[in-house]
Parts: structure tokens; C-alpha cells; sequence
């Protein structure tokens, strides 16, 4: 399909913007095509992509240019077609698929929309009532102290007009300290933090910040144009891959098809057995979209390493969460017991870090091999898989930085050429997520046809580029300004980190429309295990046949919340 017609330029060096606004659905129609034929192995049947119903109002209501609503829901067609053709191989028809594109809006939102007895998540930390009913995992990472915050931010650099993304991560001080900056720093507010460490940054050039990064394995990331991220080596790199990228491993045993279980759950996953080994939103959020297709998902965590609280009243819905400390021998046997089992693996630590524990593809791949049974492994990371950015550790705001998105919305909103400001919500984390999970439905359908063991790779910069990318197109100046005028989100800027971009979005959107009130978008769980009654935003994939249709059986849970380290037993 030919890109959309649009004007170079408009948004800096390597933009692409639409002279012509199409309403949501219909560019959902129009990006679902061109995905389908820039992904291999995924149909272009026209009678197929035709059963994909997106419905919904006609302006986004995302702040930006970027089309991140459209690209939400377009990716949960996609795992919904995936799911339907899984369906028609195990005899259920699911007929047609309805995306609505308003509930995709809220989607990169979701870990902040859930609410426990009716109160969200900010009530929840004011009240004190969030850190009573949680496991506590944060190790003080993310305490609210002013200097930690802004170590999530984006800074002015000595190169005038580059900016550089820093990210504090889960350990902000080994951050701040590699600057010769004071954690503990008397800071009062988040402004003056900011302040301090600008001081500091803006006598470095981009180049010298880079360096600094890459010696000490710290996060951090130049804010290039997409022009200039294409230009290096590694976005010619990553830009050699397919957005959903997987291959069958010919290296290895070709093992037979792996036919689907019977099972009394008729979702299309159902029966298929996932480990996956994760921290913050990404690779939760894909199998959190499994788990909804019917997957038994375990998730392992390391007691021993910090993982944001809040994440756990949404991510770990419908699966098991376990504690498994692999510096232990006992804990490395237990995980390589149900290892033995697994259909999938999703990892989403440093490139190489499990592989040095023993428990990187080729490790998997000899499993596979032993059983006569194909395995699926997912990395997910920020670089890709290829050069020498692929083992840097990155989180959705240094993707955001290297693609362009960044310094696009800064444009956007009208800062000085160069300013960069972060995408208003998590976006490439959840969407990634959902990236992911195309992959992995995509090879656990192709090892049920064909056979064989599958490796694939979800990237958060990959995923960014895409909303850059000439084939996505980004919205017209007009367009951004009657977004902002319709819900008047307050001022984004450099220095806010993504819960304070959060905030501007959702409290607009709770005094601008009733979205947040349609509760048919929800899931709604009576008894969980925190205690309270949980709602949270429900899967986007509606397929005609409801018994077929995505949906958690269980709620959320607490972090390493079930002892018995174990799949389920087939229903």
C-alpha cells in the first residue's frame, strides 16, 4: 500500500506529516494494511483484514502528532487476527474482530487507570493505602526524593540545540554519582532538582554524555531527529528488521508441529505454558495480553531487585507470580524445571544477561531438541538485536529519545528547534508489549503448522520508529492544536518524568470526556488477592464469538505472590 500523502519537514529533519486528516478508524484501516504487508508471515487477505472492525470518534485524544491511538489499536487487531486463525486451527471460529479505538487511546495508560475500591491510583498513594496493600519491591528506587525524580529527564547539553535524555533507572544515585552530583542534594522540589543537575549537565557535549554512559553501563541517550537516529549505524541496523521479528531456528532440531491442546477454555492460547522474566512495563504488558488469549503465564522475579509497585495492580493479571533468586543454584534448577515445560519464553533483561546464567536461546534450543517439542524465545529490549547499542540497557525513554519521538513532540509543542519533551504516556512501553505479543501468537501459530523452534525480538526503539516512519505519517500542526484545545492538557516539558505526563493526561481527560466512565471498557474483580475490589482496563480484542474473546480469568496480583513454582494443569 502507498504511504499516505504528506509534507517533509514539518516536524523537523525526517518527518513525514499528513496534508489530509483521516478520521481514527479509517486510518486504523489504512495502518492495519500497511503493517500486513510489511510484516512477514502475517495475511494480507483482503476477506481477513476486512473482518477487522475498528469503531470509535474521529479525533484521537492522545496530546502529539504521533498516532499512538491508532497504532494501539491496530497492533491488538493484529494479535486478533493471529488469535482468530490459532482459533480456526484448534475448530472454533471466533467471527468478526471489533477494536474500539477510544479504549485503544487509554491503553498506553493503563497501568495508571486501574482502581481499588473505586479509588485510583493517586488517591491511593495519598491516603497510604497503595503501600499496605502491595508488595513492596520498589526498594526505595523510586522514592519521591526530588533528585531521583529528575533523574528521569531530559537536559540541555553544551551543543546548542541538543538535548540528552538521563535515566536514573532503579538506581538513581549510581546515575547522579557518575555526574559528581549529590543524591542526598538539599533539593526541595522537583524545579530545583532539575535545576541542580542541568548545571551540571550543560557543561558536557552530547558526545561526552554518551561516553560517559557507556562506560559506566549507565542509561542515557542523545534526542536525535529521526533523520539524524537513521543516519547512525545502529538505526540502519534495527531498521533492517521487520516491527514484528521472528524466525525459525534452522540451526536447530527441526522438531514436528506442535499440535494445540484440548482444553475446555476455548481462547485461542489456552493450554500454551509461558515463562516470563521481567521487570517494569513491557514485557508484563505482553503477557498480560496473553494471558488474556488464554495463556498460562508464570512470572519470575528476583526478590533481590527493584521493580515499581504500582505495576503489580495491573500487570500480573491472569498469571502466577513467583520469587526465584538465580545467584541461588536451587532457584536456577527450579526455573530450568519449568523451563522443561514452557512453550514460550519472554525475557526482557540485558541482551546477554540470562545467557551468562544459562538460559539464553541456545540453552533453550537444547531443551527443545531433547523433548522432540519447539520452543519460542522473545527478547525484549530497547536497541534491537544487532551492533554495538544491542547489550546498552534502555527503558521506553531512551527509545523515545534515539527514534525522534521525543524531539517530534518537542517541535510539536512548539519549544525551540532541538528541545525535547517525552510522549505524553508510556507509549512504546505498552505498545512494544503488544509488539511482543504479535510475535510470540505469530510463532506459536507457525510452530502448530510447520514445526520448529523460534526466536524473536521486540524492540522499544523499533516500535518508536514506526510512529516516525513515512508508512504511519504523523498528524498536521491543526490537528495537534485541536487535540489540546478539546481537552486542555496542561504544559509538557523537558523535565517532567512519565508519571507527571500521566497525571496531565488522565486529569484532563476526567474533566474533558466520560471515557473513564464507560464500564463496559473495564474488567471489574470482585475478590483479589489485594483485598479490594479491582478495575482495570479490559482487553481491546472483542471477537463475535464471546467464549472465544480474550478475557482474564483472575485478577491482578501482589509480586511474588504464589509459592508453588508451576504451570497450571491442563483444563
Amino acid at each position: 500500500m502507498a504511504p499516505p500523502s504528506t509534507k517533509r519537514g514539518v516536524y523537523g529533519p525526517g518527518t513525514f506529516t499528513d496534508l489530509e486528516f483521516t478520521p481514527v478508524p479509517q486510518e486504523c484501516k489504512r495502518i492495519l494494511q500497511h503493517l500486513a504487508e510489511s510484516t512477514p508471515g502475517f495475511t494480507t487477505d483482503p476477506a481477513i483484514l476486512d473482518n477487522v472492525n475498528f469503531h470509535g470518534a474521529e479525533y484521537p485524544i492522545i496530546p502529539g502528532p504521533l498516532k499512538s491511538q491508532a497504532f494501539a489499536a491496530v497492533l491488538h487487531a493484529m494479535a486478533g487476527v493471529v488469535g482468530s486463525e490459532i482459533s480456526t486451527m484448534r475448530g472454533n471460529a471466533t467471527g468478526n474482530i471489533t477494536i474500539d479505538t477510544d479504549q485503544a487511546a487509554l491503553y498506553p495508560a493503563t497501568p495508571s487507570l486501574v482502581t481499588l475500591d473505586g479509588k485510583n491510583v493517586g488517591e491511593l498513594i495519598a491516603s497510604g493505602e497503595a503501600s499496605r496493600v502491595i508488595t513492596d519491591l520498589d526498594h526505595g528506587a523510586l522514592d519521591l526524593n526530588p533528585m531521583y525524580y529528575r533523574s528521569w529527564s531530559i537536559y540541555p547539553t553544551k551543543d546548542p540545540g541538543v538535548w540528552y535524555q538521563i535515566m536514573g533507572s532503579l538506581h538513581p544515585p549510581e546515575l547522579l554519582r557518575a555526574f559528581d552530583l549529590d543524591p542526598e542534594a538539599p533539593a526541595k522540589t522537583n524545579d530545583e532538582a532539575y535545576q541542580l543537575i542541568k548545571a551540571k549537565l550543560e557543561l558536557y557535549s552530547a558526545r561526552e554524555l554518551e561516553m560517559k554512559c557507556m562506560e559506566k553501563g549507565l542509561c542515557g541517550q542523545t534526542c536525535y531527529t529521526p533523520e539524524a537516529w537513521r543516519e547512525t549505524l545502529m538505526g540502519k541496523l534495527l531498521g533492517k528488521h521487520p516491527l514484528i521479528n521472528y524466525k525459525i531456528q534452522r540451526q536447530a532440531v527441526m522438531t514436528p508441529p506442535t499440535p494445540f491442546s484440548v482444553t475446555a477454555d476455548k481462547r485461542p492460547l489456552a493450554g500454551i505454558k509461558i515463562i516470563e522474566l521481567a521487570r517494569v512495563i513491557a514485557a508484563p504488558a505482553a503477557g498480560a495480553a496473553l494471558t488474556a488469549f488464554g495463556a498460562d503465564v508464570v512470572r519470575i522475579q528476583s526478590p533481590n531487585l527493584p521493580d515499581p509497585n504500582l505495576l503489580q495492580l495491573t500487570l500480573t493479571a491472569g498469571k502466577r507470580t513467583c520469587a526465584l533468586d538465580l545467584t541461588k543454584e536451587e532457584d536456577k534448577k527450579q526455573l530450568y524445571q519449568l523451563m522443561e515445560e514452557a512453550d514460550v519464553i519472554i525475557q526482557a533483561y540485558r541482551r546477554g544477561s540470562l545467557e551468562r546464567r544459562g538460559f539464553g536461546i541456545n540453552d533453550l534450543l537444547e531443551i527443545a531438541n531433547r523433548r522432540g517439542k519447539g520452543i519460542i524465545y522473545l527478547d525484549l529490549n530497547c536497541y534491537g538485536t544487532d551492533g554495538y547499542y544491542a547489550e546498552r540497557p534502555g527503558w521506553q525513554q531512551i527509545a523515545d529519545a534515539a527514534s525522534g519521538c521525543s524531539y517530534v513532540c518537542g517541535k510539536a509543542y512548539g519549544f525551540p528547534d532541538g528541545t525535547a519533551v517525552l510522549p505524553s504516556l508510556p507509549i512504546a512501553d505498552m505498545l512494544c508489549g503488544a509488539v511482543a505479543a504479535v510475535n510470540i501468537m505469530m510463532a506459536v501459530r507457525d510452530r502448530a503448522r510447520h514445526g520448529g523452534s523460534y526466536y524473536g525480538n521486540a524492540s522499544l526503539t523499533a516500535t518508536d520508529c514506526a510512529q516516525v516512519s513515512e508508512g504511519f505519517g504523523l498528524y498536521q500542526p491543526e490537528v495537534v492544536k485541536k487535540i489540546q484545545e478539546t481537552h486542555n492538557f496542561g504544559p509538557m516539558t523537558p523535565d517532567l518524568h512519565v508519571e507527571d505526563l500521566l497525571y496531565v493526561v488522565v486529569s484532563a481527560w476526567m474533566k474533558t470526556t466520560d471515557i473513564l466512565k464507560r464500564n463496559e471498557i473495564f474488567s471489574v474483580f470482585d475478590k483479589t488477592p489485594f483485598g479490594h475490589s479491582v478495575r482495570m482496563l479490559a482487553p481491546l480484542v472483542k471477537y463475535e464469538n464471546a467464549e472465544v474473546s480474550p478475557r482474564w480469568l483472575t485478577s491482578s496480583k501482589p509480586y511474588c505472590y504464589d509459592k508453588e513454582i508451576t504451570f497450571a494443569e491442563d483444563i
